[in-house]
């Protein structure tokens, strides 16, 4: 990635919010896979999201990150939280990843060229690639629900 895809960001997130905005309280609850329902997934992306976002904001104040993680770092975290994604009233996790979306953008959009370049350079461009991820979930979720 040469650029940051503030475009694709922020059509990934009015695509969130339509979504949400259409779920009813079924439809939060309709299995994505076996342990995973549309809120689930939803909770997810809200992490992945903030999580971006306060990666990006320590990028901007100075506080780098480690430079490296193991492979299996993401799905350890992923797998670990599981329980607690599953615990969270649909609704709840619905808002969760609208204002996670917006949050993680507008840190994004604020974050100076030579903090946009150190992150690209380290190859940390999934912190400023925010569309591919809900772009990802989103499409699970479609797919759930017209199953």
């Amino acid at each position: 990635m040469e650029r940051v895809p503030l475009d694709e960001n922020a059509a990934a997130r009015q695509r969130l919010i339509t979504l949400i905005d259409s779920l009813g309280d079924d439809d939060l609850g309709r299995p994505v896979t076996p342990s995973w329902s549309v809120a689930t997934v939803l909770a997810q992306l809200a992490f992945w999201d903030r999580w971006a976002q306060t990666l990006v904001k320590r990028w901007r104040s100075g506080q780098l990150p480690p430079p490296t993680v193991p492979p299996w770092y993401d799905d350890a975290i992923n797998h670990t939280l599981l329980p607690t994604w599953q615990a969270l009233p649909g609704r709840e996790a619905a808002q969760l990843a609208r204002a996670a979306a917006e949050a993680a953008d507008h840190e994004i959009e604020k974050a100076e060229t030579p903090v946009l370049a150190g992150i690209l350079a380290s190859r940390q461009s999934n912190l400023l690639d925010r569309a591919t991820p809900r772009n990802d979930a989103l499409d699970r979720i479609a797919h759930a629900l017209s199953a």
